[in-house]
C-alpha cells in the first residue's frame, strides 16, 4: 500500500475520531446544561414564591379584618353597656362605630382581594408544579438516551484509537510529521483526494503528470495551490 494510501486511511481514522469527539462534548454539555429543565425550574420557584407571599398577605389581611371585628365589639359593649349616658359621648361613640364598620368594609374586600389572589397563585403553582414533573421526566429519558449513546461514542473512540495507532505505525516519521502539521493548518484536511483530475480539497486543476506521480507508491504530492497531500485512490 503506497504512502498516501496509508495517510488517507489514517486521515479518515482520525477524522472520525475528531466527529466523535465533537459529539461526545455537544452530549457532555447538553446533560450538564439542560436550558428547558432550568427554565422549568425556575418558574415553579417563582410560582412558589408567589404563593408564599399570597398566603402572608391573606394571613396579615385576615389578623386585620379580626382585630377591627374586636374594635367594633368592644366599642359597641361600650355604647350599649349602659355606662355612658352622656347624649354626646353616645353620639361620638355610634359615629366611631360606624367609621369602624365602614373601615371594615375597606378591609374585607382588601381580604376578598387576597383569596382571590391565593387562589389563582395556587392554581399557576399547580400547574408550574406539573410542568416540572412532565419535564423531569422527559429530561430523565433523553439523559437515559444520552448516557447510553456517550458509552457507545467512548467505546467507538476506543476502538478508533487502535485503529488509529495501527494506522501509524505503517507511515514513516517523515510523512507523519509533514501530515500531522497539514492537519494543525489545513483544518484537519492533510490529504486531498484527486478528483475529475483536480484537487478534492481545494478544487485547483492539477496537471496530467501530477496527476500521474499521485499514484507513486513511495512518493508524496502535493497540491501546487493548497499544499496538501495527494492521494489518487
Amino acid at each position: 500500500m503506497s504512502q498516501s494510501s496509508n495517510l488517507y486511511r489514517l486521515q479518515l481514522i482520525e477524522s472520525q475520531i475528531d466527529q466523535a469527539r465533537a459529539h461526545v462534548r455537544e452530549i457532555e454539555a447538553a446533560l450538564s446544561n439542560n436550558v428547558v429543565l432550568q427554565q422549568a425550574q425556575e418558574f415553579f420557584n417563582s410560582t412558589e414564591q408567589s404563593l408564599q407571599d399570597a398566603r402572608k398577605s391573606l394571613r396579615k389581611t385576615e389578623e386585620v379584618v379580626q382585630d377591627q371585628h374586636i374594635k367594633i365589639d368592644q366599642t359597641d359593649s361600650v355604647l350599649y353597656g349602659g355606662k355612658v349616658r352622656n347624649p354626646k359621648e353616645l353620639q361620638d361613640l355610634q359615629n366611631e362605630v360606624a367609621a369602624l364598620k365602614r373601615f371594615l368594609s375597606v378591609l374585607e374586600d382588601r381580604q376578598l382581594e387576597a383569596m382571590l389572589t391565593l387562589e389563582d397563585d395556587e392554581k399557576e403553582q399547580k400547574q408550574a408544579s406539573i410542568k416540572l414533573d412532565e419535564t423531569r421526566a422527559l429530561t430523565a429519558e433523553q439523559q437515559s438516551g444520552m448516557n447510553g449513546e456517550l458509552t457507545h461514542l467512548l467505546k467507538t473512540i476506543e476502538r478508533l484509537e487502535i485503529e488509529r495507532q495501527a494506522a501509524t505505525t505503517a507511515v514513516n516519521p517523515a510523512d507523519l510529521s509533514l501530515y500531522e502539521q497539514l492537519r494543525q493548518t489545513r483544518r484537519g484536511v492533510a490529504i486531498a483526494k484527486v478528483s475529475a483530475q483536480a484537487c478534492g480539497a481545494c478544487g485547483s486543476l492539477l496537471t496530467p503528470a501530477l496527476v500521474q506521480a499521485a499514484y507513486s507508491p513511495s512518493q508524496l504530492m502535493r497540491c501546487t495551490s493548497c499544499g496538501r497531500i495527494l492521494y489518487a485512490g
